[in-house]
């Protein structure tokens, strides 16, 4: 997009709108919940400030490693308070702190009663993290976190006997996921096992549930997408941008902290592979192409996660010549949404 500001008279324009008065009352009315998301890179963080601005409310971010204080550069954090906008989410916990998408439901859905449903403000929920999106929104039965003592627990048994024989039993547990995998899988009999000792249910129950996408809130979901060489060149300037703006400098001080090991960083795009730099392990222009090269592939892993969801409405960005335009369609198809499901 040529323009992607909006300027106060076109915020104005929108809030001055009766039909967006209406629409903004029967948003809060009906409690709803707005998801931006999408590819990195993609636009959602400025369109999603727009939003926020139009309808007076605040921002809660679905960007599970934006939740890390001091890794800001990499994860693109963005400063909206000068804009009078909050987001919540950011900053809530130090790398070396494993954050669940558990903690993180439970602390986003706490976030939407107290701080926007119970003061009459519109939550609109923005970021590239599917597991984290669907984490808040939607009725999961979330299969349990590892338990990785009961995990070597059953490898031993499996070593003393053999994989067949526990394969075989699965089969008498849970032959619907049994089915599903190989006999050698080991690491899928393994899971389904040590969620049936831990729960006492099928594997494949929790995966019926996964695939319902059953929201608890009333949504609307409008995902940004764009000609892939297009964002391919966005990411690269993307990244451009973050190394001169001191990424190498904050990876070597999370590192000096004491943090290079911990999850989030090992995780994260942008740091893990600057940390092989600084352990000596490559030079720094390639750790630099394996940021762009993953970056590429998580693109590509977030457009399949998106696509398989079919509530999404999609809207190509880059067929704007201004983000004034894009927005005044994201909020046609909102109230589209809204109007049908009251019909």
């Amino acid at each position: 997009m040529e323009n992607n500001e909006i300027s106060s008279t076109e915020i104005s324009l929108f809030k001055n709108n009766p039909d967006i008065n209406k629409l903004e009352k029967k948003l809060l009315s009906e409690k709803y919940l707005i998801v931006i998301c999408g590819p990195t890179g993609i636009g959602k963080s400025k369109s999603a400030l727009m939003l926020a601005k139009i309808f007076d409310t605040d921002l809660i971010s679905a960007d599970s490693m934006q939740s890390y204080i001091g890794m800001d550069i990499g994860t693109d954090k963005q400063n909206f308070k000068k804009y009078g906008v909050n987001q919540f989410l950011i900053d809530i916990c130090s790398p070396d702190h494993f954050l669940t998408s558990v903690e993180y439901r439970d602390t986003a859905r706490e976030i939407i009663k107290t701080e926007f449903f119970s003061r009459k403000k519109l939550p609109i929920i923005v970021g590239g993290s599917g597991l984290h999106i669907r984490a808040i929104v939607d009725d999961l039965m979330k299969a349990p976190e590892g338990d990785y003592v009961l995990r070597e627990k059953i490898k031993n048994e499996i070593l003393r006997t053999s994989l067949q024989y526990y394969y075989e039993k699965l089969k008498n547990i849970d032959n619907e996921y049994a089915d599903k995998i190989k006999a050698n899988d080991e690491r899928r009999i393994i899971r389904a096992l040590e969620v049936y000792e831990k729960t006492g249910k099928k594997y494949s129950d929790f995966q019926k549930k996964w695939h319902e996408r059953k929201s608890i809130y009333n949504c609307v979901f409008i995902g940004l997408e764009m000609d892939r060489s297009r964002l391919y060149k966005n990411i690269e300037s993307r990244i451009d941008a973050m190394l001169n703006r001191g990424l190498v400098a904050e990876v070597k001080q999370l590192i000096e902290i004491g943090y290079k090991d911990c999850f989030s960083i090992q995780q994260a795009i942008g740091y893990k592979e600057l940390v092989k730099y600084f352990d000596g392990k490559s030079t720094l222009a390639d750790a630099v192409n394996e940021i762009k090269k993953n970056t590429r592939h998580l693109v590509k892993k977030q457009l399949t996660w998106f696509k398989a969801d079919a509530r999404i409405n999609w809207i190509t960005a880059d067929n704007y010549v201004s983000i004034y335009n894009l927005i005044k369609d994201i909020l046609n198809i909102i109230s589209r949404q809204v109007s049908d499901e009251k019909n």
